[in-house]
């Protein structure tokens, strides 16, 4: 997955809708990509994963249970969703592992980057804060 891929699945994600094209493109340049076949595995320990395509098990670990042992929650992640964008500000937030249920590409960026990008723009928080914001508030 090239720049332009990157920027545009991270464009395609309703989170990051109303950032500026700028602010985009930086985040994209951070970026890599991951293909996960059926039964791969990641997690949010230090990655926000943007899903480009395909569906992922959502589970959370509880305690000092192993990989093995995950608790699944909710509705899988399909293309859009973003997984472990809270840690970003919350750091002790529980780590969310996905698995693949179908082939997948995903857009992965470190953690420390999403707080670079965002730290050079106040703009650019200011508009994920009050798309999160209506996000959460709408009917499900």
């Amino acid at each position: 997955m090239d720049l332009l891929a990157r920027a545009a699945a991270l464009a395609a994600c309703p989170l990051f809708e109303d950032l500026a094209p700028a602010v985009v493109i930086r985040l994209a340049e951070r970026a890599h990509s991951a293909a996960l076949v059926r039964g791969e595995r990641r997690t949010t320990d230090d990655t926000v994963w943007v899903v480009a395509s395909g569906r992922l098990a959502v589970a959370v670990r509880e305690g000092e249970l192993t990989s093995s042992m995950l608790r699944k929650r909710g509705a899988p992640a399909v293309a859009g969703n973003v997984l472990g964008m809270i840690r970003v500000v919350r750091a002790a937030t529980p780590i969310v592992e996905v698995v693949a249920e179908q082939d997948c590409e995903l857009v992965g960026l470190a953690i420390d980057d999403v707080h670079d990008v965002l730290e050079e723009d106040p703009a650019a928080v200011a508009a994920l804060a009050d798309r999160l914001a209506a996000l959460l508030l709408e009917p499900a």
